[in-house]
């Protein structure tokens, strides 16, 4: 738009375009846009516990005389790689915004460091299936992570338990 019609005031000239967020108000204002929130899902977690966590973590490092190389966090998280924004603009004249179905498709990673940070381990995947079409062939002990699966592609404690004997402890020993 810029070469097609440059700008008739010279003050302008040779300026590179930055939206300030006044300017973004503003805009949404002078279009009738709002920004509403398509789907939601909350999460629950036990409040009381985590409170009391830290300082019986402490209690244990101190206890087993733990160095920060030696004490490592496992986290998971979900992956939704065809996820869709869960936030859209719509005019003013609009209630709602056109429904769409949530995509499924969704992989659990399980990342695992240490403490002090310099180590962080082979990540584990959860999938699905067990074996993809385009892992066909492929050897998935030679992939970049350790790679599980179930129907849900959720971490279960038959998948954790496997991760923990077969992946972690193995590198994590001394060798």
């Amino acid at each position: 738009m810029k070469q097609s019609e440059p700008s008739t005031s010279t003050s302008q000239a040779g300026k590179e375009f930055s939206a300030s967020k006044g300017w973004l108000t503003g805009f949404l204002k002078r279009n009738a846009l709002l920004n509403i929130k398509i789907t939601g899902e909350s999460a629950t977690a036990d409040e009381g516990a985590a409170k009391i966590f830290p300082e019986e973590l402490v209690k244990i490092i101190e206890d087993g005389d733990y160095s920060t190389d030696q004490v490592f966090n496992a986290d998971e998280t979900g992956l939704y790689w065809k996820k869709l924004p869960n936030r859209t603009y719509i005019t003013k004249d609009e209630n709602t915004a056109s429904a769409h179905k949530a995509s499924k498709d969704r992989v659990t990673l399980l990342l695992c460091s240490n403490a002090l940070g310099d180590r962080m381990l082979k990540p584990l995947l959860i999938n699905k299936s067990l074996r993809q079409r385009a892992l066909k062939g492929k050897d998935l002990k030679q992939l970049s992570v350790h790679w599980m699966a179930n129907l849900k592609a959720w971490m279960t404690t038959a998948i954790f338990t496997e991760w923990l004997n077969n992946c972690f402890v193995p590198e994590v020993e001394p060798k």
